[in-house]
């Protein structure tokens, strides 16, 4: 009998663990199926990285499976059993590939509905499903135009939960829960992070049902293998410098954070100009909903070196051979920092994060620094107030002696084994 089987899962599950070199549950696994599978309603507090999707999508692959091994088939249209809401298309195809693998195994069927493909979408009214994977704009309306129903919905996930609610879907997630039958219904949440706004609004919202914190010591940290250097440099050395290190000290594939879509332009020009053949793919909001999709699976596919991107890749998508991480912009918050930095460090593998350190940034990357070698969490509020204090503050005049110290690179990491 396999770890698996003893939490509950059939073997009809065994080929999927070797296909995806999969020995054993890990420590989230481990502790949140047998609560999945006793269909309790959870709030999960995990590492980026960390197994999270497996954790639901193996037992309510099982529980579908055994509901319907008694009953039958579903055939009702638009109905499914259980959804998924998550914040990007990126991420709902990652968690889609998921569900589809398990699903080879046990003939279960999986659709996504995505905002941008209204079109394509639109048939699953006339589909029958067991799980559907949606953006939260995307799922509110189609529930108020009765393409899709809660009618037989028995899980409701919501996955990278702090990122749904700090990008503006708040109003598409009340609309959407007013569909929900809570006795029938199981929901849960997974995140890497729980800001105290975002925890306050899960229990107000979902207070009728009974959600059991499920969290572990590595939530709110940057992964313990991941080693971190902050490169000092003024503004104006930024492009300079990235040629620097993609010519010279970038090894293996990794991303390019910006802070916003024109930065990500500006980068992409000065690439072409200074570095014309480098392989590298960009990714934004703005993009057209096509060439989007083919970036994503251009770099996910191995045919680009570099991707450069807003935060829109940084929302647990899940890249297996990505070896470092650069922040050409530290981001605004400490929240889109670990999730940034959760991109390399995955299951267990080692991973770097560059970061361009400016005068704007003293305070968070105090708060990095310390954070890391002490192995502790990191304070989100605490931040959150230091930064926006700090950010607006006039910028200091440097000088001649500052000037010379502006490249300074420093390591900050704590090594294991």
């Amino acid at each position: 009998m396999s770890d698996f089987e003893k939490l509950g899962i059939d073997e009809d599950f065994n080929p999927y663990y070797v296909e995806q070199g999969v020995k054993r549950p890990n420590e989230v696994q481990t502790k949140v199926i047998p609560k999945i599978m006793e269909d309790k309603s959870i709030i999960c507090l995990a590492q980026t990285g960390s197994g999270k999707t497996l954790s639901y999508a193996l037992p309510i692959s099982e529980k579908i499976k055994l509901h319907e091994d008694e009953n039958g088939l579903q055939e009702e249209a638009g109905r499914p059993f259980a959804v998924v809401v998550v914040p990007t298309k990126e991420l709902a195809n990652q968690i889609r590939g998921v569900f589809k693998g398990l699903s080879h195994h046990v003939g279960l069927r999986v659709r996504a509905m995505l905002g941008g493909t209204k079109g394509k979408s639109a048939s699953l009214k006339d589909q029958s499903y067991e799980i559907l994977i949606a953006t939260p704009n995307r799922l509110a309306k189609a529930l108020k135009n009765k393409e899709v129903t809660f009618d037989n919905l028995k899980w409701l996930v919501f996955d990278e939960a702090d990122q749904l609610f700090d990008m503006g879907f708040k109003k598409d997630i009340e609309g959407m829960t007013r569909f929900v039958e809570y006795d029938d219904t199981a929901i849960s949440f997974f995140s890497a992070t729980l800001p105290v706004e975002v925890e306050e609004f899960i229990k107000g919202q979902f207070k009728k049902k009974n959600l059991e914190l499920v969290s572990f010591k590595e939530g709110h940290k940057v992964q313990q293998k991941v080693e971190t250097y902050n490169v000092f440099l003024s503004p104006k050395e930024k492009p300079n410098m990235l040629k620097e290190f993609l010519s010279k000290t970038a090894a293996g594939r990794g991303i390019v954070f910006a802070n916003q879509k024109n930065q990500v332009e500006d980068i992409q020009k000065y690439i072409e100009q200074e570095l014309p053949k480098l392989k590298y793919r960009v990714l934004h909001g703005d993009l057209p909903q096509q060439e989007r999709a083919a970036s994503h699976k251009a770099f996910v596919d191995g045919k680009a070196q570099v991707l450069i991107a807003t935060d829109i890749a940084a929302r647990g998508i899940d890249i297996k051979d990505l070896a470092w991480v650069l922040n050409f912009g530290l981001p605004k918050t400490a929240v889109y920092y670990l999730h940034r930095c959760g991109r390399v460090g995955r299951g267990g593998k080692r991973g770097v994060v560059y970061n361009f350190v400016t005068n704007f940034d003293a305070k968070l990357i105090g708060h990095i620094n310390d954070a890391i070698k002490n192995q502790s969490q990191l304070d989100l509020e605490f931040i959150a107030k230091d930064i926006k204090s700090q950010r607006s503050r006039p910028k200091p005049k440097a000088n001649a002696k500052q000037k010379q110290k502006k490249k300074k690179i420093t390591k900050r990491t704590k090594r294991y084994g």
